[in-house]
């Protein structure tokens, strides 16, 4: 649904190849009122809605709706499957390995392109073996939780973190309470890219933790990961803001 008039979806629907029915609201009548009107927004684009993305059930009923502040701002196709409909995707980005105690990491882009305004997340897995926990938050003060970040690139934004949630775990003799990951761990960090003519990048990837047994825990670890992602061209490429 867009607020542009029916010739102009139907001139963007042509060009594009489009084959889904594209909905015009203009004068953006629905779009206030399912209260998606972006009255930040100046002219001349007033009436946009902020972007995002209903989800239905079978029938029709909305399950969720996922939408972003800043009409800049998209989710890719790939991650609507992911994060949306809970769809693993069949290609992600390129994936790179390290391992350190036993533990084995891995991190990827869900695609292996951006463009101007997508937002891309980053997935970082630890394999982590029977008999061997990591620890989560909150933790008393002493111990080194696990911890991802993108290293730091202009004009590319991530988001906080997003952890699974941990389980409660306890050492005879102490009176703190730890929380802990095992088995099978994915961190997923939502990353929007606002570049134009960024180029391919090199997104450095730090990830830190601190593996125990029941009876000793073995030294904090940092492993860095370098994952490629190269941009992907723009019909029309929108000027940088200062």
């Amino acid at each position: 649904m867009s607020y542009d008039g029916v010739e102009a979806l139907r001139g963007f629907g042509a060009k594009y190849g489009i084959s889904y029915p594209l909905l015009s609201d203009e004068g953006s009548a629905v779009i206030r009122a399912l209260g998606l009107l972006n009255e930040q927004a100046a002219e001349p684009i007033m009436g946009i809605p902020h972007p995002g993305t209903f989800v239905l059930n079978a029938d029709g009923s909305v399950r969720s709706k996922h939408f972003y502040p800043s009409y800049r701002e998209r989710d890719t196709g790939v991650g609507v499957l992911e994060h949306l409909l809970g769809v693993e995707a069949a290609v992600h980005g390129a994936i790179r390995d390290a391992s350190v105690e036993s533990v084995a990491v891995s991190a990827w882009f869900d695609k292996d392109s951006y463009a101007w305004g997508q937002r891309i997340w980053l997935t970082v897995e630890l394999d982590i073996p029977a008999g061997l926990h990591v620890y989560g938050r909150p933790i008393p003060d002493g111990y080194h939780p696990l911890e991802v970040e993108l290293e730091p690139i202009e004009r590319v934004l991530p988001g906080p973190p997003r952890f699974p949630e941990t389980k409660p775990f306890r050492i005879d003799g102490l009176d703190e309470a730890f929380h802990v990951y095992e088995g099978k761990v994915r961190v997923q960090v939502p990353v929007t890219f606002m570049l134009v003519d960024g180029g391919t990048l090199d997104a450095g990837v730090r990830v830190s933790f601190q593996a125990c047994t029941t009876t000793e825990c073995l030294a904090p670890q940092s492993l860095r990961l370098v994952l490629p992602i190269a941009e992907q061209p723009l019909v029309e490429r929108p000027q940088p803001r200062a």
